[in-house]
């Protein structure tokens, strides 16, 4: 049987076509598909959602909070160091970094990653 179907394969004549008239593969050449599917996130992103508010009140008491907790921050590291100053023998020095934007990496005592 592989014999035959050599044959009539090539008894069609030798122009480099199969027996459909159409090129093996020519309908994945395209590479638009390919360029969508990698665009495409999987899953959903990290990281916590902040849903923007609809009323101007909202950003108001949103501002007024972040305030509040960055003063209360400050003062409960303000207060440990305090504490932790009078319990040591010798004074407790506490050094800032730079405040330039030459060194962004440098850890600074007194800020808080978020």
């Amino acid at each position: 049987m592989i014999r035959t179907s050599l044959r009539k394969r090539t008894a069609s004549g030798s122009s480099g076509k199969m027996a459909q008239g159409a090129k093996k593969f020519k309908a994945q050449r395209s590479g638009a598909n390919k360029k969508q599917h990698s665009n495409k996130q999987k899953g959903p992103k990290k990281g916590g959602r902040i849903i923007a508010p609809k009323k101007a009140q909202v950003v108001q008491q949103q501002k007024l909070k972040k305030g509040l907790e960055v003063a209360i921050r400050n003062k409960i590291e303000q207060e440990v160091t305090q504490k932790a100053s009078s319990s040591l023998h010798k004074p407790l020095s506490v050094v800032k970094g730079a405040d330039g934007k030459g060194n962004p990496g440098a850890a600074r005592p007194g800020a808080s990653l978020k």
